[in-house]
């Protein structure tokens, strides 16, 4: 029994191989992640599709920024964010910040959205219900 608490309490370690785009989890192949230049960055950013081990996409991860105005019209700051659309079910959430491709990857395996190649509906709510 304390053999079985303590697997469980391990965290699950999640790796990006950024030669292979392989994302990992304990040392297993989990999906790919295919980096993108998004447009106007100079390769600063990147967009990032997610597919299964197979090559479907599952998942696109699009960089946007956006001018903040006051009400006198002068811009204030600029606020970066990702769309994360989900292909399968049409549906997009926001998340704040800037990803690189091993947080992206951390993203999907932390919010368990990937299972045997294909989205989880369970998981996808509750990502669009926390973003």
């Amino acid at each position: 029994m304390v053999m079985t608490i303590q697997a469980q309490a391990q965290k699950d370690k999640i790796s990006y191989n950024k030669d292979s785009g392989t994302i990992e989890v304990n040392g297993e192949a989990h999906a790919q992640l295919i980096k993108e230049n998004a447009p106007g960055q100079l390769g600063i950013n990147k967009n990032f599709i997610i597919t299964n081990l197979d090559g479907e996409e599952l998942i696109y991860m699009v960089f946007t920024q956006q001018d903040i105005y006051d009400a006198r019209g002068q811009k204030t700051k600029t606020e970066s964010y990702y769309v994360i659309n989900f292909l399968e079910s049409g549906k997009s959430s926001r998340k704040n910040g800037t990803l690189s491709g091993s947080g992206a990857a951390k993203l999907v395996v932390k919010n368990k959205l990937i299972i045997n190649g294909e989205i989880s509906p369970a998981a996808e709510k509750k990502f669009h219900l926390k973003y």
